[in-house]
């Protein structure tokens, strides 16, 4: 897929203020049309005003396109694929309220520019997004344009081409240059999460995949054994996990291009809880020895380094984004906290003191905050929680009925994901926003846990 670029050259603001609360690789490099599309007028004194701490959505009509009369069934399922994933992209953000052809089925275009976006505008939208397909052999065109309905004016535009068998990527692809537009922020839509699940066989788990919203999941392992763990290299090219396939746990590699799996650690002292840090070559495990401990190695080989030494337990390390600190669980306390420290194991610090027990931290993008599992004061269950490491605040997120475990933020740090358990039920994967107010379950097959969210694909 390529995608092109049709945004004015000057920078444009739009005219009205805006108060906003707030899987796999883009396929082709950016550029710019091989033709020119039509001149559109670019306004000079328009400016957008991005407020995410105020619960006010920009209304987006999002109408259905007209169809090349050419376009055979195989084209028009594509195009159809399309707008309504498109739609539900936009959606999904919690940026817009966004109107389809179902509420827009009494607008009668009459061709004028002007006059078509004033009768979206009559139905209480601010912005339009309107789309339009073309064919070029066996390839499908995307063209998106978004209005400004205040002042009439152009102020985005994007064109995509490739294969019919891309027709969600184009979507993804299109809603996160809206949302980046908008927010100054790149979305999630062209993310994917790896997690692990028993659907196709009783008494084993394998890794998965599964685009953001749940859609095109796909198994990647076969061992038929249990594996566990999955974490991403940050360029997205593969997975470090663990597994029992040799009958020991051991930390393996998947390579997502050629679809190799590699032992990275098989040895006879067994290793748990692979985490890579953001070099891509340094591999944080638990490991035990006299009791569990945290050691790093390089995924390339050599010897281990512990990086822990106490009495308790150590485990679950996670390297913070700058690659200088690795948040890890310990009972170095009396129970489980989590705890940081520098990666060469000194500057101790513990971070959590609400709850009783407390695991697996997973590092928000900017470093910030981390996210993690807290159990509940009474019984097995456990909530989300996220401890801001500025000021010591400590979040909870979930609360109610069920266990909700395995916390991961998105690239963007405006969600997350974890899996839930509910009373008497199976195990299934959650997207939830960073405040815990919109929650979207995204798997429904099996047993689903241990959700881990990939950065960008670039």
């Amino acid at each position: 897929m390529t995608m092109h670029c049709f945004s004015p050259t000057r920078i444009v603001r739009a005219a009205v203020v805006v108060l906003l609360l707030c899987g796999a690789p883009l396929l082709g490099a950016q550029e710019d049309p091989d033709e020119p599309l039509p001149a559109e007028q670019l306004p000079s004194d328009v400016e957008v005003v991005l407020d995410r701490d105020v619960a006010t959505r920009l209304n987006l009509a999002v109408p259905r396109s007209g169809r090349p009369p050419e376009a055979g069934p195989e084209f028009l399922d594509a195009m159809n694929e399309v707008e309504q994933t498109l739609r539900e992209d936009l959606a999904f953000t919690q940026l817009f309220d966004v109107q389809g052809p179902e509420v827009l089925s009494a607008v009668r275009l009459t061709g004028e520019r002007a006059e078509d976006l004033e009768q979206y505008r009559a139905y209480g939208n601010e912005v339009a997004l309107l789309t339009e397909f073309k064919l070029n052999g066996d390839e499908l065109i995307l063209e998106g344009r978004v209005y400004d309905l205040a002042s009439g004016q152009f102020i985005l535009g994007k064109r995509f081409n490739g294969g019919i068998d891309l027709a969600r990527r184009f979507a993804h692809a299109m809603s996160d240059e809206v949302v980046l537009y908008f927010t100054g922020r790149r979305g999630i839509a062209m993310t994917a999460i790896a997690f692990v699940s028993d659907r196709e066989s009783q008494g084993s788990k394998e890794i998965f995949l599964m685009d953001y919203d749940g859609h095109a999941q796909r198994r990647i392992t076969g061992h038929i054994s249990t594996s566990l763990s999955p974490v991403w290299t940050r360029d997205g090219s593969g997975l470090v996990y663990l597994s029992f396939f040799e009958g020991r746990p051991g930390v393996y590699w998947a390579d997502l291009v050629t679809g190799r799996k590699t032992a990275i650690i098989a040895e006879e002292q067994p290793a748990y809880s692979p985490s890579l840090c953001p070099d891509g070559e340094t591999l944080l495990f638990a490991r035990r020895t006299s009791n569990m401990e945290v050691f790093a190695v390089s995924r390339s080989g050599g010897s281990p380094r512990q990086l822990t030494r106490s009495s308790r337990i150590d485990t679950n390390p996670e390297c913070s984004p700058d690659g200088t600190r690795i948040a890890f669980t310990s009972s170095r306390s009396g129970t489980p906290q989590i705890y940081l420290m520098g990666v060469d194991g000194t500057d101790l610090q513990r971070v959590t003191f609400e709850g009783r027990y407390n695991e697996g931290a997973s590092w928000h993008p900017d470093g910030s905050r981390l996210v993690y599992s807290r159990r509940a004061d009474r019984g097995d269950r456990h909530d989300i929680a996220v401890v801001d490491l500025v000021t010591g605040q400590d979040q909870l997120l979930t609360t109610g009925p069920g266990s909700h475990e395995n916390p991961s933020f998105s690239p963007n740090g405006e969600w997350i994901a974890f899996d839930t358990r509910r009373p008497g039920g199976r195990r299934h994967i959650y997207i939830m926003s960073q405040d815990g107010r919109y929650t979207r379950q995204v798997t429904s097959r099996g047993n689903n846990s241990h959700p881990s969210w990939s950065g960008y694909f670039d």
